[in-house]
């Protein structure tokens, strides 16, 4: 994982109990989806650096640049306006975060998607379910999204319910003491039963060497597709 997002600087502990790193820096490759102005089959890499602010409760852009590497384009204003540097950007904060925060956001999208298998029902007096709303408010905050959506689509609620469940939560204490790490955990660990179509939840080890895998995974297929468009022009 180091060659595409590192992570340093002293660990910042966020309520409910979120081991958050300082600063987050690396390159991720993006396409059209994130770049509006490229071809369907041109990719360029993104390079950034993120830092967390304690004032704002979230990550900061520090720096954020493009390489256009083997596409054909180049990097001006044209370009620059048809790029989505938030999702960008959220998807590195969602690879520097603990891996164990990893099932929230995707039961949320899971969830909203109506693919959560047995999707949990709490009820407002459970503690279980306002801890997780707080951990769905906090990741959801960290990324500059909106937390209050995160929170109605993570536990199924209309918005209105949920910024209720989210004033019970700062009730409970859950939004400002962080010695809640161990039930999140737990609370995380559950949401992977509910996810048929991920695997078993795995080490904080295991995490970092998959993840490694996978994007050297994707930057080996966007490597062979590069030299393949290549020598289908002739170039080579």
């Amino acid at each position: 994982m180091a060659q595409f997002v590192e992570t340093s600087g002293q660990t910042i502990v966020v309520p409910p109990g979120i081991a958050l790193p300082a600063r987050i820096e690396g390159s991720l490759p993006v396409d059209h989806k994130n770049v509006g102005a490229l071809e369907p089959n041109d990719v360029v890499m993104a390079r950034f650096r993120l830092e967390y602010s304690s004032e704002s409760r979230r990550y900061e852009i520090a720096s954020f640049g493009l390489d256009r590497g083997e596409a054909a384009v180049e990097i001006v204003g044209a370009l620059w306006r048809t790029v989505r540097v938030h999702s960008i950007v959220r998807t590195a904060i969602e690879l520097g975060l603990p891996s164990w925060t990893e099932s929230i956001p995707r039961a949320r999208f899971r969830r909203r998607d109506g693919v959560l298998r047995d999707a949990p029902n709490y009820r407002p007096s459970d503690p279980d379910g306002l801890l997780l709303a707080a951990l769905a408010y906090r990741i959801a905050e960290v990324s500059g999204e909106n937390p209050a959506l995160a929170v109605a689509e993570t536990l199924g609620l209309k918005q209105r319910t949920a910024t209720n469940w989210i004033a019970r939560a700062r009730q409970s204490d859950y939004f400002t003491s962080t010695d809640h790490e161990a039930a999140s955990r737990r609370i995380a660990k559950e949401l992977w039963g509910r996810m048929p179509l991920l695997e078993r939840p795995r080490t904080d080890e295991e995490e970092t060497v998959y993840r490694a895998n996978e994007v050297e995974r994707v930057r080996s297929y966007l490597e062979h597709q590069a030299r393949w468009r290549r020598t289908s022009d002739g170039d080579d």
